[in-house]
């Protein structure tokens, strides 16, 4: 039997735990069908928004995984990683931990619908949290499926700071956009501040044109319209969707350049 795939699912949302948008239930129900049928080894990383309870939840602290300085312009962030079981399945989830970015109670917005000022640097401390942590573990993935906003520069991430790295050198790069239309765009200004290169790729853009403009190939729920022509459509009957992603992935996997 050949090996399960290593497939790395990053996630804005993952229910139980938040859900603001489709993507919250495909994050979650992809990869358990997917072991399930022994198809894939999974991760799974979403950050640890203040509305995801540590007790209710049953998170603990990875020690071996905190503690990793993320640079954010002129400065660093201290990443602490939390570890807790999808209830009901035989699934972890890793939780991106950091006061400044994600103790406040909200994925995008406050309770008010005011979108957060900082969106853009709390996508590029996740992104970076997240391929940070990987390296800890040691576990270099086949495929890296990014889901949502907050996980658009991932596949940047991957073809520029990362993408030398024996780890995620030949990982292939999937978008799931959320349908969300943020304000949150990455000017000029912004890149200098966070000391992002001025990539034409990044100039105004949203985080989510970052995330389909840089994956390989972009990936929708059945709840939205694709965007670009010849994006791949995941059907609506759970059991298709799941068969649909698993050929989606050999079918990458099996152009991988020798």
């Amino acid at each position: 039997m050949a090996q399960p795939m290593r497939i790395l699912f990053v996630a804005s949302e993952i229910i139980p735990f938040a859900q603001v948008t489709p993507i919250a239930e495909l994050a979650r129900l992809l990869p358990e069908r997917l072991q399930e049928a022994g198809l894939v080894e999974p991760r799974i990383m979403m950050p640890r928004y203040g509305i995801v309870s540590e007790r209710r939840n049953r998170l603990h602290e990875v020690i071996r995984l905190s503690g990793t300085h993320v640079p954010l312009g002129k400065d660093q962030e201290t990443l602490k990683v939390k570890v807790a079981s999808i209830p009901g399945i035989r699934l972890q989830v890793y939780f991106m931990d950091n006061t400044r970015y994600f103790k406040r109670k909200g994925v995008y917005a406050d309770k008010e619908g005011a979108e957060f000022p900082d969106n853009v640097a709390r996508a590029l401390f996740f992104g970076r949290a997240v391929l940070e942590t990987v390296r800890k573990l040691g576990w270099a993935p086949d495929i890296v499926h990014a889901f949502g906003s907050l996980a658009g520069l991932l596949p940047f991430l991957l073809t520029t700071e990362y993408a030398q790295d024996p780890l995620f050198e030949r990982a292939r790069r999937i978008y799931t956009p959320d349908g969300l239309t943020l304000k949150a765009r990455l000017s000029a200004a912004l890149l200098d501040k966070l000391r992002l290169p001025q990539d034409e790729r990044l100039i105004d853009r949203s985080l989510d044109e970052v995330g389909r403009a840089l994956a390989e190939v972009v990936v929708y729920p059945a709840s939205l319209q694709p965007s670009e022509t010849e994006a791949v459509q995941f059907a609506a009957d759970p059991e298709a969707f799941v068969e649909q992603a698993a050929a989606l992935y050999e079918q990458l996997l099996s152009s991988v350049p020798a």
